[in-house]
């Protein structure tokens, strides 16, 4: 992945923007083909762009456009590359304020504070030099209008063999595309370096924004193409995470990150590995001049069952709903081991399914997975090996999750679905588990949790009549509890609770008079409900969470 650069100046026509835009132009279609690509192939391309620019657009809230050009070259000695368009900045102190101007979060603060890379006072590089930002980054700092010029181009080789669907990025033997993209976009925005290059067009050392946030140790700089740099800004007081040298790998890019853990900023990746945005990456835009989205939106970040896992239809089945408007990362995970429970689950099998019905993805022992790193960096794995896991990322739908014994075994099981990204515009908005309730630890339990800063509303429902399968429960009660175990709300027959207004203004009041909800506007933190059969009756019931707002 390498970068060119080319100095230009001069605005053109501004068009204000609201939020953050990353606007794609696409080169022609024909050009496209001669690159090696296929009308599928160009649309797939254009989409994987498009869900590249969303992993910016919908972490940073900067009202400016940043406006990239997509081009493809034939065969494969471009894996991506990024042609940046640079303006220059007057001195040092003009750029610090800027970048002071700027300031929005903590890291924002240390970056421009007394211990950060870019402290007020004398400039830190004493010889005679010259300033730049990418053009896209003048606009983020407010040093350069709004306007709708190109800020760059991406380019990638066209005979790569890619993936682009974002639902399957880790494909063995194929380049994840959209990891590149992201990459690219990055250093379009300000993730570059120059690093005294006399020849980018004047003749003089040049440098830009970056250079002064690669560090060799606290409070050493280290301004120069070798080894040893790592990016911080806390003036090296905490180096993040090691750059690329580009002495020793020659013609690969000094700003980008040396690996090896999957990471969209890595100078190279391999095929067959996903590369997302990490903590760090989300830092360093935000510290060169991005306005982060701060704050958690209220959601359901996990939503989980626990049944006796029987045999034919009576296994757990757990369904799950993402609403919005764009992919949402989940792990699924099929617990039973680990329960410390008389009758668990020696030896669960997890299959995760789409509306349809088609097999999405299977797992038995997540320490077998293909996605077993993922599953890791998700920092909550099973602890049992036995125990099953699924990381995915899944557009919105309704996903159901299947939970059996391996060679027909049964006992108590887990299944729970995490949202491993609650920064993006999509929500885990409703669990519906189905299974058979019995007596004692036998009922069915669904938690949830709810994070953020707000409350969340939300209606829970037990169905058993109205299922029509064969054995449902004719009386299903329910309970809602708190993190302690504390009772907070319970209802038999949601005709008779006095909250049935709210429930029939949910739009999904269960459909049989003998079945309960409740409705609740819950703050953040731990929920259980209870489903049981009245007088201690047994039968298939559903429990069902959806969120109200």
């Amino acid at each position: 992945m390498a970068l060119l650069a080319l100095l230009v100046l001069g605005v053109a026509a501004i068009r204000p923007a609201s939020a953050l835009n990353i606007n794609l132009n696409f080169d022609t279609d024909a050009n496209l083909m001669a690159a090696g690509l296929s009308a599928t192939d160009i649309a797939n391309m254009k989409a994987a762009c498009s869900s590249a620019a969303k992993q910016f657009t919908d972490r940073y809230n900067d009202p400016i456009n940043v406006n990239i050009m997509v081009t493809a070259s034939a065969g494969t000695s471009d894996l991506g590359s990024s042609n940046t368009f640079f303006d220059t900045v007057a001195s040092y102190t003009a750029l610090r304020n800027a970048f002071a101007a700027d300031s929005k979060t903590a890291d924002d603060a240390t970056t421009v504070g007394a211990g950060g890379s870019l402290p007020a006072g004398a400039d830190p590089i004493p010889t005679t030099h010259i300033y730049n930002v990418t053009r896209a980054q003048a606009k983020a700092l407010g040093l350069r209008p709004d306007d709708m010029q190109n800020d760059g181009t991406f380019n990638f080789g066209g005979g790569n063999k890619w993936t682009y669907d974002p639902n399957n990025r880790n494909v063995a033997g194929s380049f994840d595309f959209i990891g590149v993209a992201m990459h690219e976009y990055s250093e379009i925005m300000g993730r570059n370096s120059i690093m005294a290059d006399p020849n980018f067009g004047n003749g003089m050392p040049n440098y830009v924004a970056f250079d002064l946030f690669h560090y060799t140790g606290a409070g050493a700089r280290g301004l120069n193409n070798g080894p040893n740099r790592s990016f911080s800004f806390n003036n090296g007081t905490t180096l993040l995470i090691a750059f690329n040298d580009a002495v020793a790998n020659p013609g690969s890019d000094l700003q980008d990150w040396a690996g090896p853990a999957p990471d969209s900023f890595n100078a190279a990746g391999p095929t067959g590995e996903q590369d997302d945005l990490t903590p760090v990456d989300l830092q360093t835009m935000d510290v060169i001049g991005y306005d982060r989205v701060t704050g958690t939106p209220t959601v359901l970040a996990n939503i989980s069952t626990r049944l006796p896992v029987g045999t034919g239809d009576n296994v757990l089945i757990a369904g799950f709903i993402v609403t919005g408007n764009q992919n949402k990362k989940v792990i699924v995970r099929a617990i039973g081991p680990s329960l410390g429970l008389a009758g668990k689950l020696a030896d669960p099998v997890l299959e995760l399914h789409d509306a349809s019905g088609a097999l999405l993805e299977t797992n038995d022992n997540w320490m077998d997975s293909p996605n077993k790193q993922a599953i890791i960096d998700s920092t909550i794995p099973p602890k049992d090996p036995l125990e099953s896991a699924i990381v995915r990322s899944v557009p919105p739908g309704n996903y159901t999750a299947i939970e059996r014994g391996v060679n027909n075994g049964t006992g108590i099981g887990v299944v729970e679905a995490y949202d491993l990204d609650t920064s993006a515009n999509s929500k885990l908005a409703n669990i519906a588990t189905r299974g058979l309730v019995q007596t004692g630890d036998n009922v069915l339990f669904a938690g949830t949790i709810v994070v953020g800063q707000a409350s969340q509303k939300v209606i829970i429902r037990a169905l058993g009549p109205s299922t029509g399968v064969p054995g449902a429960m004719a009386d299903p009660t329910l309970e809602l509890r708190d993190a302690n175990g504390n009772l907070l709300e319970a209802n038999d027959n949601w005709m008779d609770s006095p909250n049935k207004q709210a429930i029939i203004d949910s739009t999904i009041p269960p459909p049989n008079n003998a079945e309960s909800a409740i409705v609740r506007t819950l703050t953040p933190a731990n929920y259980t409900a209870i489903v049981r059969g009245v007088n201690n009756s047994t039968g298939i019931a559903v429990v069902e969470v959806y969120a109200l707002n």
